[in-house]
């Protein structure tokens, strides 16, 4: 009988092992790792498992891992669409940010004409303008932009500026566009991080049950051509990923 020299899936357990001359067997890979190409193989493998009911494996049934893969497909799918969100989120937070630089500007020159005989720059704190580098601004991190424009807004009417055009209405305009463009970016980002956690550990089941399944078809088909041409009727379209 021809030897069938099996290539291992990356992360299956006998791939750690060693073969009959004391080496360990080269690692392939025969399950894909880009997210798409694994959907497809997964969907194809689970039919196909579906319509051989004479192959079994003892800790997982082909109905149950069916719904496994059509959960991690639609997983997939709704992370994809979660992470299509944040370009136009960051897009909208850079170009309040710019405003908000703008709004320092103006609001800088205001300070210095009306504490013109004192020190201006001294003033700054209390408007929620810090050094960063060599510039006075509001803090870049975003976590800090919010306390530090309500500390903009109640300075600004403190002293007088809030009828000036970078005044009380413009910082409360940006205030309010700020807060839901963080909150929809930080919703956004947690949602994305949640789902890819998911997807994740349904990805690492599903290619548990993926390289047992070609174990079991090689002691199956024993020969190696009718065992290649078994596994592509399969789903197994290419020799590796």
């Amino acid at each position: 009988m021809k030897t069938i020299n099996f290539q291992y899936a990356p992360g299956d357990a006998a791939a750690s092992g060693t073969g009959d001359n004391g080496k360990k067997p080269v690692k392939t890979r025969n399950i894909p790792q880009a997210d798409a190409d694994f959907r497809d193989l997964a969907e194809a493998v689970a039919n196909s498992w579906l319509a051989n009911g004479d192959i079994v494996l003892r800790y997982k049934k082909a109905p149950d891992f069916k719904k496994e893969v059509t959960d991690f497909a639609d997983n997939l799918v709704s992370r994809i669409t979660a992470g299509s969100l944040r370009p136009g989120q960051t897009s909208t937070l850079n170009q309040l940010n710019k405003q908000i630089d703008t709004g320092v500007s103006k609001v800088k020159t205001y300070i210095e004409k009306k504490y013109e005989e004192g020190d201006p720059q001294a003033q700054y704190a209390r408007f929620g303008i810090i050094k960063e580098g060599r510039s006075y601004v509001i803090s870049g991190d975003r976590n800090n932009r919010l306390p530090a424009l309500q500390q903009m807004i109640d300075s600004i009417a403190a002293e007088g500026f809030g009828s000036e055009k970078f005044g009380t209405a413009f910082w409360t305009d940006i205030q309010t566009a700020y807060t839901a463009a963080f909150n929809q970016a930080s919703t956004t980002t947690g949602d994305v991080s949640s789902k890819v956690a998911t997807k994740n550990e349904r990805k690492k089941a599903i290619r548990t049950v993926l390289a047992s399944l070609l174990k079991i078809l090689e002691a199956n088909y024993p020969v190696v051509e009718e065992y290649k041409g078994v596994i592509r009727q399969w789903g197994w379209k290419k020799e590796s990923y």
